[in-house]
């Protein structure tokens, strides 16, 4: 009676264990893993039919299934991985085995698989005995995974690309993760000491935030962190404000910052990226423009010489309280008539002469003393200095005139010997060098600047050299090749006039100076000396060119501007009328390029712009002018360049952008070009330039976009660009 109860148990436990191994088997195949068992002694191995599907295979097509089987099917540089951490397992040094390998299918292609198992039975001696794992095919997860390495690769390139942008991501706490080159450039701190470790908000001003938070404290008087106010601006999109920064050497720069959400494909906000850009020399140049003016306007009126601006025809357009006080007219009564009117007829000739030279660009100024008729009749002398402004294309707009009543010095010479004696007191304790000179080169009057630097510290009076034993002048366009001084000294030559760019040899260095020449006269009217003006111009042509570079070029492609442009174009017609050699204009509209902007902002916009700016950059020569002229246009000068050969290269560039796509997200922005070609002529100007290949720009948009127009050859008998029809689709 006891057996049989035994045998009913036993019977139970094993239905038991064999419905416990049913579910277990129903649960892999649910997982649709593939299993295994392998006894490690014997090298006897078992595999359901999932394990052999994984590969692409069935069992009885892999039978007899071994450890040869696995080491036959993965891929050769995972073999040895994988042993290593088997071994490590059997050895008892990890608790399981765990490897993620590829394993060739039947097809002939890769797949990875995850491979995980452990030993579950030891024989007596404790040598591992029976193990078994699973495999599960991950070829999906791992591609994926390996995409968004891809992408997040690519998408540090294109961030790292520039270093005038600084590009700071942060996670949705403020803990910095990226910190590109143009951060670094504009902070002073490396990537390594900033990233995981510092709040955006250190960068900021200390006292300019602390002013701008005061206003957002909540009841209880907490005020919010930096990274919460400006993160609070940009939860809904793009935010862009200025700002001081602080350099880690302690400097300041204001940077223009915008700020935008990061958000995953499922709407989970998981940080911010803010972009700023450095506008410090901006708002530097603007601030000394806008005192440049209010100090030109502050001079004029309250100057002590008699100041005038002068139209081309020769009519006062504006002139000082003190030249009314030496004419003796009114200001109403002086801008009612011309300067012709009141000069003396025997002095109007040579006026009239020395303003031709400044319009025929032969001089940038002149100097002398003429005579004026007084309102009362009486003669008023004047010195008068004349500078002509152009504008910025150089066409010329006004005069300036200084006068200075000399009248009292003509007619005494002991007045005129005590206002030498105080010039040249004046003249001592003024920077720029002075000389007093002869019309044979000696030097009859050098100030204290002078002698310090053309002789040294200490030296003798320069009085009684010769100013061509003292002096060496040469330009920057030809420093080796020196200024012939006794050419300096005739009264009737304009070669210092026709230099802007004069050097001074100072022993091994050569220093950027400015000379003025004022003519001195004898009693009879005639010309005795000169003097020499010699000022340093070095800070003056620095900001100058400065000046002209920040004034030609766009901040964001950094391509020529449309001044810059008018400025090449300008040049280049002039080149085709002296030479005759034929040049080409091309004008580039991105086509689509305004739904980026819509569906993606204007971050997105720019760094279209400026992987086009870039693809412009290098689709064409050194020698060639690509310049951005305004939102998505374009312009390249092409020197040299027929339109037959212009359009060959229009339609590289075509292509070029055509498959031009950049990461942006998830998704990849491309645009398209429509462009128009038109000839440069010799006798054209500007307007007509432009005018020509804007209009084949919007007939080509108005063909279909992505094409290119070219200019019909207004020369009976020249063949069309490549041998097709004028205007031809590329």
């Amino acid at each position: 009676m006891s057996d049989t109860r035994h045998d009913r148990a036993a019977e139970a436990a094993l239905q038991e264990a064999v419905a416990q191994r049913r579910r277990l088997e129903m649960i892999i195949e649910g997982t649709a893993a593939g299993t295994w068992e392998w006894n490690i002694q014997s090298g006897q191995m078992w595999v359901n039919e999932r394990w052999a599907q994984i590969v692409g295979h069935t069992r009885d097509e892999l039978a007899p299934i071994t450890p040869e089987t696995f080491f036959r099917l993965v891929h050769p540089d995972d073999l040895a991985g994988s042993n290593a951490r088997l071994t490590d397992h059997l050895e008892g040094r990890t608790a399981r085995y765990d490897s993620l390998c590829r394993m060739r299918h039947k097809r002939g292609h890769w797949i990875w698989v995850q491979d995980r198992g452990r030993v579950y039975e030891w024989d007596a001696q404790g040598r591992p005995l029976w193990m078994a794992g699973a495999h599960a095919d991950v070829s999906d997860l791992q591609n994926a995974r390996q995409d968004a390495a891809d992408m997040r690769q690519r998408l540090q390139a294109v961030v790292d690309a520039s270093d005038e942008v600084a590009v700071i991501a942060t996670d949705v706490d403020g803990v910095i993760n990226l910190f590109n080159s143009g951060a670094q450039k504009l902070l002073g701190y490396s990537a390594e000491e900033v990233i995981g470790r510092i709040n955006p908000g250190l960068f900021h001003d200390p006292e300019e935030m602390r002013a701008y938070l005061q206003p957002l404290a909540d009841a209880a008087g907490r005020l919010p962190t930096v990274f919460e106010a400006l993160t609070a601006h940009a939860a809904q999109g793009t935010w862009s404000r200025q700002w001081t920064y602080v350099r880690k050497d302690g400097g300041r720069r204001q940077v223009r910052l915008s700020i935008s959400p990061l958000d995953s494909a499922g709407g989970q906000r998981f940080g911010y990226v803010g972009m700023a850009v450095d506008i410090t020399p901006l708002l530097e140049m603007r601030e000394q423009a806008y005192l440049a003016a209010k100090k030109f306007a502050s001079a004029f009126s309250s100057a002590a010489l008699g100041m005038a601006l002068v139209s081309l025809e020769g009519r006062w357009l504006d002139v000082n309280d003190a030249l009314c006080g030496i004419l003796g007219y009114t200001r109403a009564e002086l801008l009612e008539i011309d300067f012709q009117t009141l000069t003396h007829a025997d002095d109007l000739d040579t006026d009239l002469a020395l303003v031709a030279d400044l319009l025929a660009g032969r001089r940038d100024h002149y100097h002398m003393d003429k005579r004026y008729r007084g309102k009362s009749g009486n003669t008023v002398w004047g010195r008068l200095s004349v500078s002509l402004v152009r504008a910025e294309n150089g066409a010329p707009l006004h005069f300036v005139s200084q006068i200075q009543d000399v009248t009292s010095q003509r007619q005494s010479g002991q007045q005129l010997r005590e206002s030498e004696q105080r010039t040249r007191v004046t003249l001592d304790a003024v920077a720029d060098m002075v000389l007093t000179l002869d019309l044979q080169g000696v030097i009859q009057y050098a100030n204290a600047a002078a002698t310090q630097a053309l002789a040294g510290e200490g030296a003798a009076p320069l009085t009684g050299g010769q100013v061509q034993d003292v002096i060496e002048l040469t330009t920057e366009y030809a420093p080796r090749s020196p200024l012939d001084i006794a050419v300096l000294l005739d009264p009737d030559s304009n070669a210092v006039d026709l230099h802007s760019d004069l050097l001074l040899s100072m022993g091994a260095q050569l220093l950027p100076v400015d000379l003025t020449r004022a003519w001195l006269r004898g009693e009879d009217g005639q010309h005795s000396g000169a003097v020499w003006v010699i000022r340093d111009a070095t800070q003056q042509r620095a900001r100058q060119r400065e000046a002209r570079h920040l004034a030609e070029v766009d901040p964001l492609t950094e391509l020529s501007n449309r001044r810059g442009f008018e400025a090449h174009l300008q040049q280049a017609i002039i080149r085709v009328a002296r030479t005759g050699q034929s040049a080409s204009l091309m004008f580039i509209d991105l086509d689509n390029f305004k739904p980026i902007n819509d569906s993606h902002g204007h971050l997105a916009g720019d760094a279209m712009l400026w992987a086009v700016a870039n693809l412009l950059r290098h689709g064409v020569r050194d020698s060639d002018i690509v310049s951005r002229l305004g939102g998505d246009e374009f312009a390249v000068i092409l020197a040299g360049c027929s339109l037959k050969r212009a359009r060959r290269i229009a339609s590289d560039l075509l292509e070029s952008v055509r498959t031009l796509s950049i990461p942006w997200g998830l998704q990849r922005l491309g645009v398209g070009a429509s462009i128009g070609i038109a000839a440069i002529g010799g006798g054209m100007s500007v307007d007509d330039a432009v005018a020509a290949a804007d209009a084949l720009c919007y007939q080509a948009k108005g063909l279909g976009k992505n094409n290119v127009q070219v200019e019909v050859p207004s020369v009976e008998g020249l063949e069309p660009p490549d041998g097709g029809e004028p205007g031809e689709v590329a």
